[in-house]
């Protein structure tokens, strides 16, 4: 889970401080390009913490073999 919150966690400073991590409830129909899961009948349960992505940065970085943020060109 750290790894995908890091993954991500460049989001809220590209795309606008609006974006921000959730966890949801819903019904897995596929996966996206980036092999997220694709919901539908989405319940959103609460916001993923500031406090939550420093902690997934952190894990990341005590990692030997840890890797940067995904960015996708074009998007």
């Amino acid at each position: 889970m750290a790894r995908r919150l890091y993954d991500y966690a460049h989001l809220p400073h590209e795309k606008g401080p609006g974006v921000r991590p959730w966890v949801l409830s819903g019904r897995e129909t596929g996966r996206g390009p980036d092999n997220e899961p694709l919901v539908v009948d989405v319940d959103p349960l609460c916001r993923i913490a500031d406090g939550v992505i420093d902690e997934a940065r952190a894990e990341v970085a005590r990692q030997e073999r840890a890797w940067g943020p995904l960015r996708r060109g074009g998007r």
